[in-house]
């Protein structure tokens, strides 16, 4: 039978498995948000300027694959048992502000592009 230390060490590394899958999901989801962008909306409004589609559905598959990246990296964090390790990587920050950025730039491209 497991002792108690040896399920809360089996919890924790499953929930950060969970954390790493959530991550690379959120990321798969940005890289077919920029397909859609560059690839189908021009399709659909043919009066309006393909290229700022096209930029921003690039942005987007760009910004997936760093979510795809920190998530891996934040796995590899989780599964070290060291508790000297840093929590978040120097790059979650950069996430953040670039997430918001896009946001921005969506608002931006959906009010003007016409």
């Amino acid at each position: 039978m497991p002792t108690r230390d040896e399920n809360d060490q089996t919890r924790t590394r499953l929930a950060g498995e969970r954390t790493q899958l959530a991550w690379v999901r959120t990321g798969l989801a940005a890289i077919a948000v920029g397909v859609g962008l560059a690839r189908v909306v021009p399709l659909l409004d043919t009066g309006a300027a393909a290229w700022p589609y096209e930029v921003l559905g690039v942005a987007y598959c760009a910004f997936g694959v760093g979510l795809v990246y920190f998530g891996v990296q934040r796995g590899k964090l989780s599964a070290n048992p060291d508790p000297d390790k840093p929590v978040v990587p120097a790059s979650g920050h950069f996430l953040a502000a670039g997430g918001i950025l896009l946001g921005l730039a969506t608002l931006v491209v959906v009010a003007v592009a016409r």
